[in-house]
Protein backbone atom coordinates (compact mmCIF):
# COMPACT_ATOMS: atom_id res chain seq x y z
CA UNK A 1 0.00 0.00 0.00
CA UNK A 2 2.39 2.59 0.91
CA UNK A 3 4.47 1.33 -2.48
CA UNK A 4 1.33 2.35 -3.91
CA UNK A 5 1.07 5.74 -2.63
CA UNK A 6 4.67 6.59 -3.03
CA UNK A 7 3.69 5.85 -6.80
CA UNK A 8 0.96 7.83 -6.95
CA UNK A 9 2.80 10.70 -5.11
CA UNK A 10 5.78 10.58 -7.50
CA UNK A 11 3.30 10.87 -10.60
CA UNK A 12 1.62 13.41 -9.19
CA UNK A 13 4.98 15.72 -9.09
CA UNK A 14 6.08 14.41 -12.10
CA UNK A 15 2.82 15.58 -13.50
CA UNK A 16 3.36 18.95 -11.98
CA UNK A 17 6.79 19.45 -13.15
CA UNK A 18 5.72 18.26 -16.24
CA UNK A 19 3.05 20.96 -16.95
CA UNK A 20 4.77 23.84 -15.37
CA UNK A 21 7.83 23.31 -17.97
CA UNK A 22 5.10 22.66 -20.52
CA UNK A 23 2.68 26.12 -19.45
CA UNK A 24 6.32 28.00 -19.01
CA UNK A 25 7.07 27.30 -22.98
CA UNK A 26 3.73 27.69 -24.43
CA UNK A 27 3.27 30.75 -22.42
CA UNK A 28 6.68 31.84 -24.52
CA UNK A 29 5.57 30.30 -27.70
CA UNK A 30 2.18 32.60 -27.46
CA UNK A 31 4.28 35.49 -26.80
CA UNK A 32 6.07 35.27 -29.38
CA UNK A 33 3.20 34.62 -31.86
CA UNK A 34 1.31 37.65 -30.27
CA UNK A 35 3.98 40.07 -30.68
CA UNK A 36 4.15 38.46 -34.25
CA UNK A 37 0.54 38.96 -34.72
CA UNK A 38 0.57 42.77 -33.61
CA UNK A 39 3.55 43.41 -36.12
CA UNK A 40 1.70 41.71 -38.99
CA UNK A 41 -1.88 42.85 -38.14
CA UNK A 42 -4.12 40.03 -37.81
CA UNK A 43 -5.71 37.50 -40.29
CA UNK A 44 -7.53 34.58 -39.18
CA UNK A 45 -7.74 31.97 -41.72
CA UNK A 46 -11.49 30.45 -42.01
CA UNK A 47 -11.93 26.66 -40.09
CA UNK A 48 -11.56 23.78 -42.39
CA UNK A 49 -12.53 20.22 -41.71
CA UNK A 50 -9.10 19.18 -42.81
CA UNK A 51 -7.74 21.32 -40.39
CA UNK A 52 -9.91 20.68 -37.83
CA UNK A 53 -8.94 17.05 -37.91
CA UNK A 54 -5.17 18.00 -38.27
CA UNK A 55 -5.84 19.54 -35.15
CA UNK A 56 -7.42 16.71 -33.25
CA UNK A 57 -4.38 14.53 -34.72
CA UNK A 58 -2.55 16.70 -33.26
CA UNK A 59 -3.80 16.74 -29.70
CA UNK A 60 -3.92 13.31 -29.78
CA UNK A 61 -0.49 13.29 -30.46
CA UNK A 62 0.52 16.09 -27.43
CA UNK A 63 -1.25 13.98 -25.15
CA UNK A 64 0.46 10.47 -25.64
CA UNK A 65 3.74 13.03 -25.84
CA UNK A 66 2.73 14.60 -22.29
CA UNK A 67 2.01 11.15 -20.62
CA UNK A 68 5.25 9.90 -21.93
CA UNK A 69 6.93 12.75 -20.26
CA UNK A 70 4.88 12.22 -17.25
CA UNK A 71 5.81 8.50 -17.13
CA UNK A 72 9.08 9.12 -17.85
CA UNK A 73 10.12 11.90 -15.18
CA UNK A 74 7.84 9.45 -12.65
CA UNK A 75 10.57 7.05 -13.11
CA UNK A 76 13.06 9.04 -12.98
CA UNK A 77 11.93 10.66 -9.09
CA UNK A 78 11.10 7.11 -8.28
CA UNK A 79 14.63 6.34 -8.75
CA UNK A 80 15.92 8.75 -7.39
CA UNK A 81 14.23 8.39 -4.26
CA UNK A 82 15.51 4.90 -4.32
CA UNK A 83 18.82 6.09 -4.55
CA UNK A 84 18.16 8.89 -1.24
CA UNK A 85 16.76 6.43 0.49
CA UNK A 86 19.62 3.77 0.14
CA UNK A 87 21.93 6.41 0.75
CA UNK A 88 20.44 7.33 3.95
CA UNK A 89 19.73 3.36 4.98
CA UNK A 90 23.43 3.27 4.51
CA UNK A 91 24.67 6.04 6.49
CA UNK A 92 22.06 5.05 9.34
CA UNK A 93 23.62 1.65 8.84
CA UNK A 94 27.24 2.86 9.11
CA UNK A 95 26.50 5.22 11.84
CA UNK A 96 25.00 2.09 14.03
CA UNK A 97 28.13 -0.07 12.78
CA UNK A 98 30.62 2.72 14.44
CA UNK A 99 28.49 3.31 17.50
CA UNK A 100 28.50 -0.32 17.83
CA UNK A 101 32.43 -0.22 17.21
CA UNK A 102 32.48 2.52 19.73
CA UNK A 103 31.10 0.27 22.27
CA UNK A 104 32.79 -2.45 21.79
CA UNK A 105 35.99 -0.66 22.50
CA UNK A 106 34.57 1.34 25.60
CA UNK A 107 33.26 -2.04 27.00
CA UNK A 108 37.25 -3.02 25.86
CA UNK A 109 38.36 -0.43 27.88
CA UNK A 110 36.37 -0.65 30.76
CA UNK A 111 37.52 -4.06 31.23
CA UNK A 112 41.16 -3.46 30.79
CA UNK A 113 40.71 -0.47 33.38
CA UNK A 114 39.08 -2.83 35.67
CA UNK A 115 42.03 -5.66 35.57
CA UNK A 116 44.20 -2.49 36.05
CA UNK A 117 42.47 -1.63 39.29
CA UNK A 118 41.71 -5.40 40.54
CA UNK A 119 46.16 -5.73 39.94
CA UNK A 120 46.15 -2.65 41.90
CA UNK A 121 44.43 -3.86 44.59
CA UNK A 122 46.33 -6.64 44.71
CA UNK A 123 49.76 -5.26 44.73
CA UNK A 124 48.46 -2.38 47.83
CA UNK A 125 47.14 -6.12 49.62
CA UNK A 126 50.67 -7.41 49.34
CA UNK A 127 52.44 -4.17 50.23
CA UNK A 128 50.34 -4.16 53.85
CA UNK A 129 51.52 -7.47 54.63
Amino acid sequence: MFKDFTKVVLTAKAAMDVLKEKIESRACDLAMQLKDFKEKGITFPKPSEHKECNLKEKAREELFSLIGEITHRAQINEVQLKGFVRDKLTELTNNALLDSMELNDIRAEIASLRAEIAELKEQAQLQKR
